[in-house]
């Protein structure tokens, strides 16, 4: 399950934001992890993918990206296909308890 703060859906105590673009592009959805800034500003850890990206034939690549419109519309993480989330969810990082 994920909640929503600030934007971003948090997912496995970690934010993120989803975007699809609508099928325009092969790599449909693409998923910032929003915790994971790199070094230059506005550019975060990201997975770009198709909606099978576990398919012989489907995409899905770590990448980065800036937040924005020019990825697509904003969706919750529940909207993601299940392979989807699946690939997000191995992208992210551990949170460490205290």
């Amino acid at each position: 399950m994920a909640i929503m703060i600030r934007g971003n859906s948090i997912v496995q105590g970690q934010p993120i934001r989803c975007y699809d673009n609508g099928g325009k592009t092969f790599d449909r959805y693409t998923v910032l992890y929003m915790a994971e800034p790199e070094r230059q500003a506005g550019l975060f850890a990201s997975v770009g993918m198709s909606t099978n990206p576990f398919h012989p034939q489907g995409f899905g690549q770590y990448c980065t990206a800036m937040p924005g419109k020019h990825l697509g519309k904003r969706i919750l993480f529940s909207a993601l296909p299940d392979d989807c989330q699946k690939l997000v969810r191995r992208g992210l990082t551990p949170v460490e308890e205290a």
